[in-house]
């Protein structure tokens, strides 16, 4: 806040950000611009609430938005995951490189196409489609996709055949599913399915879990609101 010097500014609102699952109660956030002397007012500030559930019934004096803190977590035993098994019969170490100089897998040169892809999957319902992605070295990329119509939804199997392009390259494997599993918030909540937390991102509903897994490289995982939103789990 400005003083008494005439030439001084009012000082502007500063900013508030709340990060955490919920948020009620009333009273105010107060962001609002300072004030000097000869009716100086200093620019309001910012407010932001990045919430599962916003219900703060009180005032936000400031410049306020809402976002969302995608912080997901599975309930234990129910995360979803993918697994390349073996490609053109030749089985994948279980701890593959993805590095081009040193192949995972060799396939022998007289293998025809197109070579079958076999895919493990994590409580991913079954008959869901997975795509396997090759990204050779050289030329665009080749996939196709299969179901993963073997198995238990706990642990199934899906195998893909794909036209492989000659040449290095690197696998990914990817699904696509509704909501199914459970999760939870982590902040002491009973664990329910995501679909009946109703949790929302911008106000849409998370509609679909995407989960890719790539020869050598870390699966990634990303919630798929209802308009195709992308959030990425960390």
């Amino acid at each position: 806040m400005g003083g008494g010097n005439p030439s001084t500014g009012a000082g502007s609102g500063g900013a508030i950000r709340l990060i955490t699952s919920t948020v009620t109660g009333n009273g105010a956030l107060n962001a609002s611009g300072g004030t000097a002397c000869c009716g100086r007012i200093g620019g309001n500030g910012r407010i932001r609430i990045d919430a599962f559930q916003n219900e703060f019934g009180g005032n936000n004096n400031g410049v306020f938005t809402q976002g969302f803190q995608p912080i997901i977590l599975p309930a234990p035993g129910q995360g979803i995951q993918l697994a390349i098994q073996s490609v053109g019969g030749v089985a994948v170490a279980a701890n593959p490189s993805g590095v081009l100089a040193n192949p995972d897998v060799i396939i022998p040169a007289q293998q025809t196409n197109p070579v079958a892809v076999v895919v493990n999957c994590t409580n991913v319902p079954l008959n869901s489609e997975i795509t396997v992605v090759a990204h050779p070295a050289n030329g665009p990329d080749v996939q196709a996709v299969g179901l993963n119509n073997t198995g238990t939804t706990a642990a199934s199997t899906a195998t893909v055949s794909l036209a492989m392009p000659r040449g290095g390259g690197i696998l990914y494997a990817k699904a696509v599913t509704g909501l199914a599993g459970t999760a939870s918030t982590g902040s002491g909540d009973a664990v329910r399915s995501l679909a009946e937390t109703g949790w929302t991102a911008t106000g849409e509903r998370f509609a679909k879990i995407e989960v890719t897994a790539a020869l050598g490289g870390p699966q990634r995982v990303a919630y798929i609101t209802e308009s195709g939103k992308r959030y990425e789990a960390q």
